[in-house]
C-alpha cells in the first residue's frame, strides 16, 4: 500500500462516507473497495507540523454464519478483526 500524506484540520479527522449504490443496498466490501475505516501514522512535517500518513484500512465483512468481522490491512499485513463479546 503506497504511502501518502494527508492534512487534516485542527479538528482531527475528516468523516468520510462509505458510499453505496443506494441507502437500503450498502457498499460491498473487499481489498479493492475505499476501507470502512482508515488506519493512519502521526508524523510531522518540516515545520513542526503534525500530518497523517496512511499506513492501511479496515474493510467490514460478513461470514458466512452471519458473523461480522473486519479485515485489516497495513501494508502487506492482513488480519481479521473480531469483536469481543463473548463473556
Amino acid at each position: 500500500m503506497k504511502e501518502s500524506e494527508v492534512k487534516l484540520g485542527e479538528e482531527g479527522f475528516e468523516e468520510i462516507e462509505s458510499g453505496g449504490k443506494s441507502p437500503e443496498a450498502p457498499a460491498q466490501s473487499g481489498a479493492g473497495n475505499r476501507p470502512d475505516l482508515r488506519v493512519v501514522q502521526t508524523d510531522r512535517d518540516k515545520n513542526g507540523n503534525v500530518v497523517y500518513l496512511n499506513v492501511g484500512g479496515m474493510w467490514k465483512n460478513v461470514s458466512k454464519n452471519g458473523n461480522e468481522f473486519y479485515t485489516l490491512r497495513i501494508g502487506q499485513l492482513k488480519l481479521l478483526v473480531f469483536p469481543n463479546d463473548r463473556k
